[in-house]
């Protein structure tokens, strides 16, 4: 009697266990177009969804879960949680070689990479893609890599590549009649047709969107397409219609915590009110925008949400009602199980579980100490770049600053009124120099990275600026380079610097009448020539007494070097060469 009574208790646990797996699976199935329409009510759901799963030690559930929790958390703001998340889910997917869920985790880790590092997101999108098509990913799974693929070669400037994907994508999607999924990819080929400036085109896809978002439950694609729309009357110049779409989001997006979204807009925002000179409400937006931005990793702590809801009641209880009529079959099949075996059974899940358990106590050592590592080198990092702002504010703002000062106080004492406005004046235009300087480094530093483009960008409109004082001058600007290269803050300051010292020496020295900034590509980087037909440099002047030592200081510091060539007979007397080492 006691051994048919262990043996019911047995098989009582082993149905229930399957019959909670299904639960996990119900609930991690759930069309996203639902998950995100309310992002507060769906974190706690997928929370305690994961906590079943690991209740009953059902691996790719927990996986699923805490993949589809670094999404929600990712569009909340929490970078730093969505990050644990994604990184946990990577790992048990590989481990329970899941490939399809696998390939599609990188894929989304990469794209909510891309706004931070953007050659580590192409790179984990790209590996999901191989993935995918190494071990023939589900065809949902490969449309979503292909446009989430799209956005990293769109940022990149490479919209020929973004559209091809896009489009791959969208057929894709229409093959298995996936109403969620087509719109995402519409409006990203919109967004593309946009940035081409073929507005008309990126209209057309974007109406066609909004049938399919019409028919969603949720307000996230709603909102979304109101912010495109903002997006795209803002490339028009068309501000007021802009403004408007942008509010509409806005609305939907502070109903339901769409916090990425809400961020983005109250900048949209501000930068619209600026250009049409309202202040008040561009500062208005500005600081709505600092404050979100500033308190982001704090947000979970200030919701206080109700009770969960258990939604999503008719898809659970399908599932439920199919693993019900599954018992009935399994429970006549198990009874006749001989005893012995399932205590041996028994055992052997015993021994396998224990081994689990102390498998995750040593994954989440291993976690902790990776965590305190990484915390540590980011205080170092931090660190140095606190050392490296101060040095470039102490170098050029300070010594200016202390200039302007001098010179007011010798101002006050001297007696002689007659050039007093003139003096004035000198010290006014050196303020406002001092203030572009300022300017400068707040560029640099606001640019965690950029392209070889946004250097040049930057030195056509310094030159746009002196303009007036450099008429006498012919600058010519030639970019030969056949690559993409991208420069870190660092690196975009320093060669900056190299190129206004350099022009600031060409001006007041070489009495040239033409100076040419030439970029071209070299071994494992590219040069920046800065050349003029003025007088020259003496062959026998070094570094020191040329005042010169400064470049080569900077140049190093941009992980480059510097030369000098003087060419006696050419019509460029002076070359300076900056070779810099840059990623493409």
């Amino acid at each position: 009697m006691k051994i048919i009574f262990i043996l019911i208790i047995l098989c009582s646990t082993i149905i229930r266990s399957q019959n909670l797996v299904a639960i996990v699976d119900s609930v991690n199935n759930l069309p996203a177009s639902e998950y995100l329409s309310n992002l507060y009510k769906s974190e706690k759901i997928f929370t305690e969804n994961l906590k079943l799963a690991r209740s009953i030690n059902y691996k790719n559930g927990e996986a699923k879960s805490l993949n589809l929790l670094a999404i929600i958390y990712y569009l909340m703001g929490n970078y730093e949680k969505s990050t644990e998340y994604n990184i946990k889910a990577l790992q048990i997917f590989e481990e329970e070689k899941n490939y399809n869920s696998l390939a599609d985790a990188y894929g989304e880790y990469g794209y909510q990479m891309k706004r931070r590092e953007l050659t580590k997101a192409s790179n984990y999108m790209f590996k999901g893609i191989k993935i995918a098509e190494e071990y023939n990913a589900e065809l949902a799974t490969l449309a979503k890599l292909y446009d989430n693929y799209g956005v990293i070669k769109e940022m990149e400037g490479k919209l020929d590549s973004a559209l091809l994907l896009y489009k791959k994508a969208l057929k894709i999607k229409y093959e298995l009649n996936d109403s969620i999924g087509i719109p995402f990819s519409l409006n990203k080929i919109a967004n593309a047709k946009a940035l081409e400036g073929k507005f008309p085109e990126a209209f057309s896809y974007l109406k066609e969107s909004d049938k399919f978002r019409a028919k969603e439950k949720g307000d996230f694609g709603r909102a979304d397409n109101l912010a495109y729309y903002g997006d795209f009357f803002a490339m028009e110049n068309k501000i007021d219609s802009a403004i408007i779409y942008y509010k509409k989001s806005l609305e939907l997006s502070l109903k339901n915590g769409y916090t990425f979204l809400t961020q983005y807009i109250f900048q949209q925002l501000s930068d619209l009110y600026a250009k049409i000179n309202d202040y008040e409400n561009s500062l208005l937006y500005f600081k709505k925008y600092i404050t979100m931005k500033d308190s982001i990793t704090n947000i979970q702590s200030s919701q206080r949400i109700a009770e969960l809801e258990i939604a999503y009641e008719s898809s659970v209880k399908d599932k439920l009602i199919a693993q019900q009529n599954l018992q009935l079959k399994q429970r006549a099949i198990l009874f006749i199980i001989i005893g012995t075996i399932l205590l041996f059974i028994t055992l052997a899940m015993s021994g396998l579980y224990a081994y689990q358990i102390q498998k995750r106590k040593a994954i989440a050592n291993e976690l902790m100490y990776n965590n305190l590592l990484a915390k540590e080198e980011n205080k170092r990092k931090i660190f140095e770049e606190k050392l490296r702002i101060s040095r470039e504010l102490h170098d050029n703002i300070g010594s200016q600053l202390t200039f302007i000062i001098s010179s007011l106080d010798n101002l006050t004492i001297n007696e002689n009124r007659k050039d007093f406005n003139n003096k004035i004046k000198e010290i006014d235009d050196f303020a406002r120099a001092t203030l572009n300087e300022l300017r400068t480094t707040i560029w640099a530093m606001k640019n965690e990275s950029g392209e070889l483009s946004t250097l040049i960008l930057k030195i056509r409109d310094y030159l746009n600026r002196i303009k007036s004082g450099t008429e006498h001058l012919l600058i010519n600007i030639e970019n030969n380079t056949t690559k993409n290269y991208i420069l870190n803050s660092n690196q975009l300051l320093n060669l900056f610097r190299i190129f206004q010292e350099c022009f600031q020496n060409i001006l007041k020295h070489s009495g040239a009448t033409e100076c040419k900034i030439i970029f071209e590509d070299s071994i494992n980087g590219f040069t920046m020539k800065i050349c003029d037909n003025g007088k020259g440099l003496k062959l026998n002047e070094d570094l020191e007494s040329s005042g010169l030592s400064s470049l080569a200081f900077r140049a190093k510091d941009a992980n480059g070097q510097f030369t000098i060539e003087i060419e006696e007979n050419s019509c460029y007397k002076t070359i300076m060469n900056f070779k810099v080492v840059a990623e493409t």
